[in-house]
């Protein structure tokens, strides 16, 4: 049971963490359309890179059209979910492996 605990913990800690790292956003190399007044004639298409958070796997995308432009938002922006569950994963072992270190040493 103590195991468990532990590991209970830490899965909530990683969860927490790959949550706040939403805040870690950057642009690109992936480019959306954002809107179709580009070009000599204002009727080509208009390329941008996607604004996406998350860390170390990016896993919230900007949705153009649908959001606040460059702004992330979890109800309004695309979210993948396998993205964000590599994220948790990392942060698991990270935490895991950390506090078993730690526990070593003292």
């Amino acid at each position: 049971m103590h195991s468990a605990g532990r590991l209970s913990l830490a899965l909530v800690l990683a969860i927490a963490l790959a949550l706040l790292s939403v805040r870690v956003q950057r642009a690109g190399p992936e480019r959306v359309v954002y809107s179709n007044l580009c070009g000599p004639t204002a009727s080509d298409l208009c390329y941008k890179p996607v604004l996406k958070g998350g860390f170390p796997v990016a896993y919230l995308f900007d949705a153009p059209g649908v959001s606040v432009e460059d702004q992330l938002a979890f109800g309004e922006d695309n979210f993948y979910p396998v993205a964000f569950a590599i994220d948790v994963a990392l942060c698991l072992a990270a935490i895991v492996l950390g506090s078993r270190l730690i526990s070593r040493r003292f």
